[in-house]
């Protein structure tokens, strides 16, 4: 009998605790560290023979997440629809850990052509695996840095990936990734200042939640993937295709 009430006493608490869980990556989810960044529209684009609706986004990478922005910075993130709550790149964060900015969390229609402009502030060194140090899912399978079209970059001075992939059953098909070389500065750089303008476009996938993160080990522990690569909103975040 004793085996039995435990036993029905460990499924609950086994429930509970599967359910604690859910309920916080739920609340992860949409969880943004500065509002949400929707695409702003520049038309239509013809890729491939197909007429789509093209949509830009504009995001940072910073060395540090403390209060960055400029003030021209600031004005040009407003000007573009990017709702800004604060200075900080991630207000209330860990000053001293990196993040992209000023927000995590975009917002573009689906099978679209998205257009991004990154402006990359940060050092880096060599990734740990080369694959990332490669454009994969872009069109025409490249990306333009300082204006020169590549489909990489150096692996050995590499600064952060902007990698996407679809949650499970919404769009197997769609996965994109996209390297950024270290800052002219390197790890001199100062923010808005000495940076690589990285620029890409990729076709949005179906409707649904997309995850992305860094593919970059920038934080402590195991491969470098502890600390700020496992906090929530500076080395990742979402994609809402709508």
């Amino acid at each position: 009998m004793k085996k039995v009430v435990w036993g029905v006493i460990t499924v609950l608490i086994g429930a509970v605790l599967v359910a604690a869980v859910g309920l916080g990556f739920h609340n992860q989810q949409y969880t943004s560290p500065n509002g949400t960044q929707v695409a702003q529209s520049l038309g239509t684009a013809t890729v491939n023979g197909q007429t789509l609706k093209h949509v830009s986004l504009e995001f940072q990478t910073y060395p540090d997440s403390s209060g960055q922005l400029s003030s021209t910075a600031r004005t040009s993130m407003i000007s573009s629809g990017i709702k800004l709550s604060s200075n900080d790149v991630h207000p209330g964060g860990n000053p001293s850990w990196p993040a992209y900015g000023p927000t995590n969390t975009f917002v573009v229609p689906a099978h679209a052509l998205v257009t991004v402009t990154w402006y990359q502030y940060d050092s880096g060194g060599a990734v740990n695996n080369p694959y990332f140090a490669y454009v994969h899912g872009t069109v025409g399978g490249i990306e333009y840095v300082n204006g020169k079209a590549v489909d990489g970059v150096d692996a050995n001075n590499m600064a952060h990936t902007f990698t996407v992939r679809a949650e499970p059953g919404v769009d197997p098909n769609f996965y994109l990734s996209v390297p950024s070389p270290v800052s002219k500065l390197g790890n001199n750089a100062a923010n808005n200042a000495g940076g690589q303008v990285v620029k890409f476009s990729f076709i949005s996938g179906n409707p649904g939640m997309y995850a992305w993160n860094c593919e970059f080990p920038c934080g402590l522990s195991v491969g470098g993937f502890g600390a700020v690569m496992s906090s929530f909103g500076y080395m990742s975040g979402y994609l809402h295709v709508v």
